[in-house]
């Protein structure tokens, strides 16, 4: 659908700003070279420390594996222009980059699982690479069960990572960027995921998917910030979703990101979500924007982010955020400054229960329900300041059993008292 109320100056003039706000943002953490948006991957210029090895024709190195084989703690390595049959395996802190003459691919010829495992250590840093053809998931962090030491302090910066998944498996865990029970800090960032460079986008691999549980917690304080991600099932998602040290655990920030395209939730931030933010991220052609069903704890704060002409998921689905529980919450989600545009509904309740949701200034344009809740509404909750429009007549709010048609009678239920009933957005974007 066009984008009702919001005009494309506006939504440009955002995501511009966005951009280079993304792009201070990344280069304050890491400086390191990024993927191409045409699916090469970006030089990036060579250092010239001691403790640098080169891999490549011509080198000592004549592979990624045996150079980090060689590497001592704080090694450069950097890969020479080419073709890299082989699965990376990465164990200690290093730092692994292009040498700068060309692109480098890390290929899997759809018969090894993973391109790059960082399977143990800490301060790892991978950055300006290009990953392709993996049976499983492109970037793997952890997964090394109980004898190794799970990786922390990881960081994926400015890589390609594309034709992911290719055993076409059921496993969200076949993502383009994977973390299994890692520990705390991982940081990946400046990413560009492509579920699929050619043929049907959709597929059950998550572009960037964490596991972290209450019996494993990864520790949180992870950034996820200026990935462009398309295709797949989740752009961003995790496990367990029903554990308060779940998914994402804590302390995560997941900002500034693109995502298009997905087959599910363009954002699936599901579990504690204790102090994790979701912010200035665009999302387009999934089918739910941003899911928090459920949130155990909060403050979940959902900021600023545009969701927009969405497609319909693998599961009917079509809506800018689907909330709930599983009558366990007792988390709190502030919903501010967002923008919802699109066919389909605002808030969709789909699980048993519900976090107490702080909404506020938030604009939704919609053809269908802008709000459906279906259950009473723990202490807490609170809706005032939105802006609110349907293209449907006969379906405005669905509020616990009663169908309200209008922002007047919504009123009488005691919440949007300052709300306002318009296809005009007041926020600029």
């Amino acid at each position: 659908m066009s984008h009702i109320g919001v005009n494309t100056t506006q939504r440009v003039g955002f995501l511009l700003l966005a951009g280079f706000v993304s792009l201070l943002a990344v280069a304050a953490l890491s400086g390191n070279g990024s993927g191409g948006s045409d699916g090469s991957v970006a030089a990036v210029p060579h250092k010239t420390a001691p403790d640098r090895l080169v891999v490549g024709p011509g080198e000592e190195y004549q592979t990624i594996n045996a150079a980090l084989e060689a590497a001592a703690s704080g090694t450069i390595v950097e890969v020479k222009a080419g073709i890299y049959p082989e699965t990376v395996l990465i164990s200690a802190p290093v730092i692994l980059e292009p040498f700068g003459d060309g692109p480098v691919w890390i290929d899997g010829d759809c018969e090894r699982d993973t391109g790059i495992w960082v399977y143990s250590g800490a301060a790892v840093s991978v950055a300006g690479l290009g990953v392709r053809n993996t049976n499983g998931a492109g970037v793997l962090i952890g997964n090394t069960g109980d004898d190794a030491q799970p990786p922390n302090h990881v960081t994926i910066d400015g890589l390609t990572i594309q034709d992911f998944n290719c055993s076409e498996s059921d496993v969200q865990a076949n993502a383009g960027v994977a973390v299994w029970h890692a520990r705390c800090c991982m940081t990946i960032i400046n990413n560009t995921i492509t579920y699929r460079t050619s043929g049907d986008v959709h597929g059950r691999g998550d572009g960037i998917w964490f596991k972290s549980t209450d019996e494993t917690p990864s520790g949180g304080s992870h950034i996820i910030s200026a990935n462009r991600i398309t295709g797949g099932w989740d752009g961003i998602g995790g496990e367990a979703e029903d554990e308060i040290r779940g998914s994402f655990d804590s302390h995560s920030t997941i900002q500034d990101n693109v995502i298009k395209d997905c087959w599910d939730d363009g954002i699936q931030v599901e579990g504690g979500n204790e102090n994790t933010r979701v912010r200035r991220n665009d999302i387009s052609g999934c089918g739910t924007g941003i899911a928090f069903a459920p949130t155990r704890v909060g403050v979940l704060d959902i900021k600023r982010n545009i969701i927009h002409d969405l497609a319909v998921g693998l599961y009917e689905n079509q809506f800018c955020f689907k909330v709930g529980g599983d009558g366990q919450e007792n988390g709190v989600v502030h919903l501010t400054e967002n923008l919802c545009d699109t066919e389909g509904d605002g808030i969709m309740h789909t699980n048993s229960g519900l976090p107490a949701i702080v909404s506020r200034g938030n604009c939704f344009l919609v053809t269908r329900y802008v709000l459906q809740i279906g259950a009473e509404l723990p202490a807490g909750t609170s809706f005032d300041e939105d802006t609110m429009w349907t293209s449907d007549p006969e379906r405005f709010v669905s509020w616990k059993g009663n169908i309200y048609d209008n922002i007047r009678q919504f009123q009488t239920t005691g919440e949007e008292s300052s709300g306002v009933e318009s296809r005009d957005c007041p926020i600029e974007f």
